[in-house]
């Protein structure tokens, strides 16, 4: 190609770009404008239609936009207040900033309910624990996932403790689906909730599909029966109730990513970077309402934390994960924890 022909298309490039720039200029400016006209002139406003238009979020009416603005205020004040404190941790504006904290924490469930404790597994005392450890590192922890409306971490945090132990063991990825779960794992209750420890019993007696041929779909659905199943990989699984950390430590700088239950408060939604903590969230069984993986443990400016890999999109927090202190069982990371034990 000669230069001529390069700059010509660079020149076409620019213009592409410099008519698209000015096509989300436009559509912003009219959010803006009516946003202006309905709730007034203040930064908060400009910065609510900004938010709107990123995530783009589409409200009904102007009574829902009222309504809307009032929570997006009122979780600025959150964010503002907390990142006020000095913590070694930020909160930011993300795609949960106009949700409320009881719709935000909509599905709260009890994981001493879900009590399928087979396969208890401990390692003996002598294992030797590293001081820090990452798998995202060794290339064996799955690529975040984005559970959507349904609380399906409890499935795709299990499924991922699988898929890292299998890539682990035998060198080789596999992608599995945690919608077989939500649909067909009758000891939990699909996008209201379930238990690590349940999902993979349901592994034990079952064969899982390829996550390719029954792709995840954000709601719990008919059980069906795909042809290309992976197969029953695990034997058995270890569960720890109310642990001490130190043993979770050794699970996961030993045998590889645990999923633990967590309990979220409204802070959480919006956790950014650095290591998070809260004096508002339980410890206990009771108080869990989610489930992540635990892929890794380090200390970040003195503060030991827990790296956690959560459900909810590259666009929350530390891209996809969120360090979490570790010595005070913060939000009860490790009230409910469990491993799988692969064939």
């Amino acid at each position: 190609m000669s230069v001529r022909a390069v700059l010509a298309l660079v020149v076409l490039v620019l213009l592409i770009g410099s008519h698209e720039s000015t096509l989300i200029s436009d559509a912003l400016q009219k959010v803006e404008d009516l946003f202006v006209k309905i709730l007034g002139q203040s930064n908060n406003v400009i910065s609510f239609a900004r938010f709107t238009n990123k995530y783009g979020k589409k409200y009904q009416n102007k009574e829902e936009i009222k309504h809307r603005f009032s929570v997006f205020q009122k979780n600025l004040d959150l964010i503002g207040s907390t990142n006020k404190k000095g913590l070694p941790f930020k909160l930011g504006v993300n795609k949960f900033a106009d949700l409320t904290n009881q719709e935000f924490l909509r599905n709260k469930f009890d994981c001493s309910r879900f009590g399928i404790f087979k396969g208890r597994h401990n390692l003996t005392d002598t294992t030797t624990t590293p001081s820090a450890k990452d798998w995202t590192k060794t290339g064996i922890v799955s690529p975040v996932r984005d559970q959507g409306q349904c609380e399906a971490g409890w499935a795709i945090s299990s499924v991922g403790a699988v898929e890292a132990a299998y890539r682990k063991k035998y060198g080789i990825g596999i992608s599995l689906s945690e919608q077989q779960l939500l649909d067909c794992s009758t000891n939990n209750k699909g996008c209201d909730g379930g238990a690590a420890a349940n999902a993979f019993q349901y592994n034990v007696e079952r064969k899982l599909n390829y996550r390719s041929f029954y792709p995840y779909g954000g709601t719990q659905g008919k059980c069906r029966y795909e042809p290309l199943v992976v197969g029953k990989l695990i034997k058995s699984y270890g569960v720890g109730v109310s642990i001490d950390e130190n043993k979770l430590k050794q699970w996961v700088g030993s045998i590889g990513p645990v999923t633990v239950g967590f309990h979220v408060t409204n802070s959480f939604a919006f956790y950014e970077e650095g290591v998070y903590s809260s004096d508002e969230c339980g410890d206990t069984t009771k108080d869990l309402n989610h489930f992540m993986l635990v892929v890794g443990y380090g200390i970040e400016d003195g503060v030991p934390y827990w790296l956690i890999q959560n459900s909810w999109g590259t666009d929350w927090g530390e891209k996809g994960y969120i360090k979490v202190e570790m010595g005070k069982n913060m939000c009860g990371v490790a009230a409910y924890a469990a491993y799988p034990i692969l064939w």
